[in-house]
């Protein structure tokens, strides 16, 4: 059993990794401010949607490239929310993210995010 400091730990990555995630969430959708996008990456980082045809994107200098070029949400095939859609209806997108960290003086990063989708093309 992993002693209390190591179930400490544990919860504290965790919780550290929630957050990250969520800020990242938050600061794309705000994209006001580029630099606390991009905060939450490696300097190797790798954003790869190829599975959704979308190019893949390695290092920050690529990455800065992605979020300045008003791509910064990836979508995959979307489905009318109606059965009989009209011009005002909701899509959804069925996407499932990847995501691996890697923790980098004392602070957790993303270094890979990856889309899948979870339908057939």
């Amino acid at each position: 059993m992993p002693s209390l400091e190591q179930r400490i730990q544990i919860l504290e990555d965790r919780q550290a990794l929630q957050e990250l995630v969520s800020s990242y969430l938050i600061a794309l959708d705000d994209a006001a401010d580029l630099e606390q996008l991009l905060n939450h990456f490696t300097e190797d980082a790798v954003f790869d949607m190829t599975a959704l045809d979308y190019p893949t994107f390695e290092g920050m200098a690529a990455l800065r490239e992605l979020f300045t070029g008003g791509r910064t949400h990836a979508m995959g095939m979307g489905v009318p929310a109606a059965a009989a859609p009209t011009g005002s209806d909701s899509v959804l997108f069925y996407v499932q993210y990847h995501l691996e960290f890697a923790r980098i003086n004392a602070a957790w990063k993303i270094t890979s995010l990856r889309g899948q989708p979870l339908m057939p093309s």
